[in-house]
């Protein structure tokens, strides 16, 4: 629980402490959204060509407080405000089509989605096209809080999908996304996805949005691993 967040509760002289209890996971809630809406960006980039880089081995360091501006939110959290949001979890497969587009700064690329399985939220069918945000800008890679999309480089991905959002962006849902790389997920910057736990450099390689230099910049920080088994049920419940 945020110290900071319990300091501002308790000096409300709220008599009950359910109530301040109540108020802090509204509170959360609300950041965890803000931070949902905030990595899911909009979308065109150059050719569908997709970018792989691995990492070399590496000595686990301590979980991060806050990561390049990425607050660390318990999975369970994430989604459960995904589901209160109408937001779609799935596991899929994912190739980028070609297209991208830059309306109001970061650089999308879209990707066709198959294979998909819907975990919660409304279904998405396979065949389905979606934005990911590079987080880069048309003069290079961006310093924003998301380092941008990483999925693995069979296509393999976790995503939450959140219907078209009045931000500027292109048209049509944006996806955040996590690797699926040998029945784990693979948690970094890229996408926002940090959770209390140790870091570590992930030896595999990771595709990428083209000049996105998204895993160069989420490998500074380092990557967390969750079983996909583990995930599954967090995002089904």
């Amino acid at each position: 629980m945020d110290v900071d967040d319990l300091t501002t509760a308790l000096a409300s002289h709220t008599p009950d402490p359910e109530a301040v209890l109540a108020a802090l996971q509204t509170k959360r809630r609300k950041r965890a959204r803000r931070r949902i809406l905030a990595a899911g960006g909009a979308a065109v980039v150059a050719a569908g060509v997709i970018t792989l880089w691995s990492a070399g081995s590496g000595t686990p360091t301590a979980p991060p407080a806050a990561a390049d501006g990425c607050a660390v939110m318990p999975l369970q959290e994430d989604f459960a405000v995904a589901r209160e949001e109408g937001f779609s979890v799935v596991l899929a497969k994912g190739v980028l089509t070609g297209r991208s587009a830059s309306p109001a700064g970061p650089v999308y690329a879209e990707m066709r989605l198959s294979d998909v399985r819907t975990l919660s939220g409304p279904e998405i069918r396979s065949g389905s096209t979606v934005w990911l945000r590079s987080d880069a800008s048309s003069s290079g890679p961006g310093t924003g809080a998301s380092s941008g999309s990483l999925w693995a480089r069979d296509g393999s991905l976790l995503g939450v999908i959140t219907p078209q959002v009045d931000d500027g962006g292109p048209k049509g849902s944006v996806m955040r996304v996590a690797p699926v790389v040998d029945g784990q997920v693979v948690l970094s910057t890229a996408g926002c996805w940090l959770e209390d736990r140790p870091t570590h450099a992930f030896p595999r390689p990771l595709a990428e949005i083209p000049e996105s230099d998204s895993y160069r910049r989420a490998a500074e920080m380092g990557f967390q691993t969750v079983p996909l088994s583990e995930v599954e049920r967090f995002a089904s419940h």
